[in-house]
């Protein structure tokens, strides 16, 4: 046991416990942990208090101490909470560290006290790198509203080398947004603030978002058509399957034989997705509601089992050395290649799913099947009511049937992807064809 002096310190003699008699000839000592400004941690110090008769003598002389010292004035508290020197790139690595730990939880609504996920991880990683080599050495304690308005202004600023601007309006807030985490979440041993900060959102001229001029480029059927007749093998099988599903290509390319399709191939389990960041697999989607079944049109189903023919392990669509396919080299090597020669200009994968989503609109699939095709999050009272029917595979494939996939397949989308030794044709023979 320990006798506080207050709430700053314990008084003892050397040798001797707490519940032990008092010896008035033995020498008193202060043990208290002292604020140092600049450093989270607390120094701890012994003060001798000399020889007294008992124990409060000896605990009315350490009170006397800490006040002619002034161990509790407000001022030198103030100062030791808030070290000057912390830079952001300190707390911002700092901050990353506790995100790896686990230790700094999900602060979202819908999602509070969950473990942040590597894909928000990785986003913040790559903000904060770019952060640093702007506001990396600049002290917190001198990093205010004009100072943010500055780093606003430069990033709005700041071109790339065909002249065009650097960073989008989302970006840039999704930046100011991580340099506010950042702050928020310095904080002292009391949990308060240690640089608390209003940002004031017309001060800093934070950008915008409009919508409408985001870059969202999406597809027609015909357009859909053009790419597929113009594609071969994996890719031709990636893009139908982008196309006719609605799934996000990371989770396409973390598609396993033997584990995420039906033995006819008429169902695909979403229960992986591949990392942004080399050829790990992560075992959990974008969202909790990524983890679903989405049910494939007959057409597709066909497709896709003559594409998987005689194959049972490995990834659906892997490199000739088993590993996933990375999506940017499918760009490179394929679809950005397609899309200039097509006359449009230069997109993503999300373009499919886009298509996909405006081609479930427009049918008369209920709303709570396409969440779920989709893996979107809804939270309609309806919604959660009527799951039960998602547990309905027959009227799930029904419906897939119905709405069909909103494009025609090539006329030689059954010439078979595999060779006569049952591997999928290498590289060379899988280049996209001229239009």
């Amino acid at each position: 046991m320990e006798s506080r002096t207050g709430q700053d310190g314990t008084v003892y003699q050397e040798g001797r416990k707490q519940t032990e008699e008092w010896l008035p000839g033995k020498p008193a000592y202060l043990r208290i942990y002292l604020d140092i400004p600049g450093q989270h941690e607390r120094d701890k110090a012994n003060v001798p208090l000399g020889k007294y008769a008992s124990r409060d003598a000896a605990r009315r002389a350490a009170d006397k101490w800490i006040m002619a010292n002034g161990i509790n004035d407000k001022s030198k508290l103030a100062a030791a909470l808030q070290p000057a020197e912390i830079t952001f790139r300190q707390q911002a690595e700092w901050w990353l560290s506790e995100i790896r730990s686990g230790r700094l939880k999900c602060r979202q609504r819908n999602k509070r006290g969950q473990r942040i996920r590597q894909t928000t991880l990785d986003a913040y990683t790559t903000a904060v790198a770019c952060l640093n080599e702007k506001i990396g050495e600049m002290r917190l304690a001198a990093f205010d509203n004009a100072e943010m308005r500055d780093l606003i202004a430069a990033m709005e600023e700041e071109k790339r080398k065909n002249g065009q601007s650097r960073f989008t309006a989302k970006t840039i807030v999704n930046y100011y947004l991580v340099v506010a985490a950042v702050f928020a979440t310095a904080k002292d041993r009391t949990g308060k603030q240690m640089f608390p900060r209003t940002w004031d959102l017309d001060f800093i001229a934070l950008p915008a978002i409009n919508k409408r001029e985001q870059n969202t480029p999406t597809l027609e059927a015909n357009q859909i058509e053009d790419i597929l007749s113009a594609s071969r093998g994996r890719y031709r099988a990636l893009y139908t399957l982008l196309a006719g599903s609605g799934m996000r290509i990371s989770e396409a390319l973390g598609l396993e034989l033997g584990k995420h399709l039906s033995s006819d191939c008429s169902v695909i389990y979403i229960r992986q997705q591949r990392s942004k960041k080399g050829h790990r697999m992560e075992t959990y989607p974008k969202t909790d509601s990524g983890i679903r079944d989405i049910d494939l049109a007959p057409e597709l189903s066909a497709l896709l089992k003559d594409y998987v023919a005689n194959r049972t392990s490995r990834f659906l669509f892997a490199t000739p050395s088993g590993l996933p396919m990375a999506p940017r080299n499918i760009l490179r090597d394929s679809l950005h290649p397609l899309l200039k020669k097509m006359g449009c200009g230069s997109a993503g994968f999300h373009m499919f799913r886009r298509f996909r989503e405006a081609i479930l609109q427009m049918s008369n699939a209920r709303n709570l099947l396409i969440d779920f095709w989709m893996g979107h999050a809804n939270s309609e009272m309806a919604d959660r009511y009527g799951r039960q029917l998602l547990a309905n595979i027959r009227w799930r494939q029904e419906c897939a049937a119905t709405i069909g996939l909103g494009f025609t397949l090539p006329a030689d989308s059954q010439e078979s992807v595999m060779d006569k030794f049952g591997q999928v044709f290498g590289a060379e023979g899988l280049e996209a064809v001229s239009l």
